[in-house]
C-alpha cells in the first residue's frame, strides 16, 4: 500500500509533467488534463492515507469519501471538474482547449490549497 509520502511524490511528479507539456495539439491538451486529474487523485489519496490509513483502488469508493469528509467537501467541485476533464479526455472526442487546461490547473491549485497544508 503506498504511503502518504509516495502519493504526494506521485502527485507532484504528475503536476510537474503536466506543466512540462505544451498544450498546442489536441493530444497534448488531452494528456495535460488527464495528468492533472491524476495529480488530484494522488493528493486525495495522500489525505485519505493520513486520515484513515486507507488506500482506495476505485474511483467510486474514493468518491464516497467526498460526502463524509469536511475537507473533501470543500474541494468536491474542483475535483469533479478534473474528473470530468480526465474521463472525457481519455474516452471521448471532446475538443477541449488550452483554456480548459488553464481552468484545470486552477482546480488543482484549489485542491492543493486545502489539502497540502494538512498533509
Amino acid at each position: 500500500m503506498p504511503t502518504r509520502d509516495e502519493h504526494v511524490k506521485k502527485a507532484e511528479g504528475n503536476e510537474a509533467f503536466a506543466a512540462a507539456i505544451t498544450p498546442n495539439t489536441q493530444t497534448e491538451i488531452d494528456w495535460t488534463l488527464i495528468v492533472l486529474f491524476y495529480a488530484a487523485v494522488h493528493y486525495v489519496e495522500a489525505y485519505l492515507y493520513k486520515q484513515w490509513g486507507q488506500h482506495v483502488r476505485s474511483h467510486t469508493t474514493r468518491d464516497k469519501y467526498f460526502g463524509r469528509e469536511a475537507v473533501l467537501k470543500k474541494i468536491f467541485s474542483s475535483y469533479s471538474h478534473l474528473k470530468y476533464y480526465g474521463y472525457n479526455a481519455r474516452y471521448e472526442v471532446s475538443g477541449f482547449t488550452k483554456t480548459d487546461t488553464q481552468d484545470a490547473t486552477k482546480d488543482l491549485a484549489e485542491i492543493k490549497k486545502h489539502l497540502v497544508p494538512i498533509l
